[in-house]
């Protein structure tokens, strides 16, 4: 989310500022079952998901939205709104005092409920003179240590060590990472699908592309310590061993 907006003499000032939203996928809708389901998902990431800003992605039955909402703030979520509602999900949404918001691929008019056009893919700083410009790559080549975060807004990060737990790195782009990652790495962080996580020691806490995450206990154990390559398909992480 972005922003640039500043008043200097006014009391209140808009200002820019970049954030992870994690979507929060409900494929149940009874109440008790959400609450067990999140409970027993937090017990297993003890301390990450605290105060941290969620979406709702709605399955077509619709829970009850005030007992989601008080269900994750009990247990310390910060739940912004939820993302591409039906028509039905939307007035749903609005009764319980939630946000109704449109993901970037989806645009204005999905909200509207106006098929999405498709988009151009936007021009690569490679693509010749004139072209336009591309953010240049974050090089990291000092270990990444526990409490650390590195971001590379607007490109890819390329690590050239490591990544200790408890440490986070995000990229807009690729995150490339030719030592171990043992903490959190999270590509694609502003939305693009297509962002991928490449990883020659594979131990993290985490790996997420575009808001899509999977956590260590959901992780195959053959692929742990090996070389990876993580993508996003259809919603879902595809963790490859590379050569």
């Amino acid at each position: 989310m972005a922003g640039t907006s500043t008043a200097t003499d006014s009391g209140v000032v808009f200002k820019g500022r970049m954030m992870t939203l994690t979507v929060l996928e409900m494929r149940e809708t009874d109440s008790d079952r959400i609450a067990q389901l999140i409970a027993d998902q937090l017990r297993r990431t003890p301390g990450f998901f605290s105060r941290m800003p969620v979406l709702l992605s709605l399955p077509e039955a619709l829970p009850d939205l005030a007992d989601v909402a008080r269900i994750l703030r009990e247990v310390g979520l910060v739940l912004v709104g939820v993302l591409d509602p039906s028509e039905e999900a939307s007035l749903a949404a609005q009764r319980a005092g939630l946000g109704v918001i449109a993901s970037p691929a989806r645009g204005n008019s999905a909200a509207a409920g106006r098929p999405a056009e498709p988009q151009r893919a936007p021009e690569r700083a490679d693509a010749g003179p004139g072209g336009s410009t591309r953010t240049p790559s974050r090089l990291v080549t000092r270990p990444v240590r526990s409490g650390q975060q590195i971001y590379a807004r607007g490109g890819d990060l390329v690590i050239a060590s490591s990544v200790s737990e408890g440490a986070e790195v995000l990229a807009d782009g690729h995150i490339h990472i030719y030592g171990a990652l043992r903490g959190r790495a999270l590509a694609g962080a502003s939305g693009d699908t297509e962002a991928r996580i490449f990883c020659r020691r594979f131990e993290p806490d985490l790996v997420a592309i575009a808001g899509c995450y999977k956590v260590a206990d959901a992780i195959d154990e053959d692929v742990r310590s090996k070389t990876v390559q993580v993508t996003l398909e259809h919603d879902n992480l595809t963790i490859e061993l590379q050569e």
